[in-house]
C-alpha cells in the first residue's frame, strides 16, 4: 500500500447532507443519529481532543445532550448509548416538557442526576434556551479569561459516602455495593429495567498530599491501558510535587488533554488534588485500589527514577 493510500485512509471521512426546504433531510438524519454508530460523542471528542490540525484551532468546551423528555426514561432503558451520552454530558436538556407528563418527567430528572450529579439539568420547550446557560461550560470563565475550577469540577454534587485510606480523603458514592457492581465486567441483570444505569458510576475522589507527576501520571496510565473504555470522562485538579501551581488533567475514555497548569490556585482553595470520576463498570473502591498500589511504591522509592528521567 502506497504513502498516499494509507494517508487518504486515516482521514476522517466528511459527509455533506443538502437538499431542498422541506426534502427530508432533518428526518433522514434524525434516523441515522438512531443508529448507535453515529450516536456515540466519543470518537469526535477524540478527534477533538488528538488531531493536530483541530486541536490548535478549536477546543473541547463541554457536551451537551439533549434528552427526549416523553420517552427518555424508555430511551435509556432500552438503549446503553443514551445513558453514555447523557453520563459525558456537561449541560443536560430535557426536551418537549411542554406535553410531558408531569410524574414521569420528574422521575426522568432524578435518574439523569443520579447518572451524572455534576451536569446541570435544564427544560427547553420548543427548542428555545438561553445560549449561555449551555455554551462555556469549561474550565475558564469567558468573561474573566481565568479558570473557575470550582465551576467546571462541580465536586460538590458528588458527594455521598466518606472514606479513608493511605493518608488520603476520598468522597464519592457507588450506587450499590460493589459486588453488586462488580461480579463481572459487562454482567448486568437482565431483570433490571436501569440495568444500563446501574453500570454507570460518577464520584468525586480528594487528596489530601501532594503527588509526584510521576506516580499519578502512571497511575491513569494503568487505568487507560486495561480500562480506557470505560473511562467515560474524567477531570481534576492536581497538586503536583514540585510546583506551587496547579495542574489541570481532562479525558474521555482512553485519550487526555494534555496537562494544563493553571497561574494561581483559585482564592480560598485548600489545595488538595480533587478528580472526578464518570465510569462504567468501575467502582470507586478499584481506582483507589490502583493509585494505592503507586503511592505504595513510590514510597518504597519507585517514584524517584521516573522524576530523574
Amino acid at each position: 500500500m502506497t504513502n498516499t493510500q494509507t494517508a487518504a485512509e486515516e482521514r476522517i471521512p466528511v459527509t455533506v447532507l443538502t437538499g431542498f426546504l422541506g426534502s427530508g433531510k432533518t428526518t433522514l438524519l434524525n434516523k441515522l443519529l438512531r443508529r448507535p454508530e453515529l450516536a456515540d460523542p466519543a470518537p469526535i471528542l477524540h478527534t477533538l481532543m488528538t488531531d493536530p490540525l483541530l486541536a490548535s484551532r478549536y477546543r473541547l468546551d463541554g457536551v451537551v445532550t439533549t434528552v427526549d423528555g416523553v420517552n427518555g426514561g424508555s430511551t435509556l432503558d432500552n438503549h446503553e448509548e443514551a445513558v453514555k451520552q447523557a453520563a459525558v454530558a456537561d449541560r443536560l436538556l430535557l426536551t418537549k416538557v411542554d406535553i410531558a407528563d408531569a410524574g414521569p418527567l420528574e422521575a426522568l430528572k432524578h435518574r439523569l442526576q443520579h447518572l451524572n450529579p455534576g451536569a446541570p439539568s435544564m427544560t427547553i420547550s420548543d427548542g428555545e434556551i438561553d445560549p449561555n446557560a449551555i455554551l462555556n461550560a469549561g474550565l475558564y470563565n469567558p468573561d474573566t479569561k481565568t479558570a473557575d475550577v470550582k465551576r467546571w469540577l462541580h465536586e460538590e454534587a458528588y458527594e455521598g459516602s466518606h472514606d479513608h485510606g493511605h493518608g488520603h480523603h476520598h468522597h464519592g458514592h457507588d450506587h450499590g455495593d460493589e459486588h453488586k457492581h462488580e461480579h463481572g465486567r459487562g454482567e448486568q441483570d437482565p431483570h433490571n429495567v436501569n440495568r444500563h444505569d446501574d453500570r454507570i458510576k460518577a464520584f468525586c475522589m480528594t487528596f489530601d498530599e501532594p503527588m509526584s507527576w510521576a506516580t499519578v501520571a502512571a497511575a491513569f496510565d494503568a487505568l487507560v491501558t486495561y480500562r480506557g473504555p470505560d473511562l467515560l470522562r474524567m477531570k481534576g485538579i492536581l497538586n503536583v510535587k514540585d510546583t506551587d501551581k496547579p495542574v489541570v488533567i481532562h479525558g474521555v475514555q482512553h485519550v487526555f488533554h494534555p496537562p494544563a497548569t493553571l497561574e494561581a490556585w483559585p482564592e480560598g482553595d485548600d489545595r488538595k488534588s480533587r478528580v472526578v470520576f464518570i465510569t462504567r463498570d468501575i467502582a470507586e473502591s478499584t481506582i483507589r485500589k490502583v493509585f494505592a498500589s503507586f503511592f505504595d511504591a513510590e514510597k518504597k522509592g519507585w517514584g524517584q527514577e521516573q522524576q530523574q528521567q
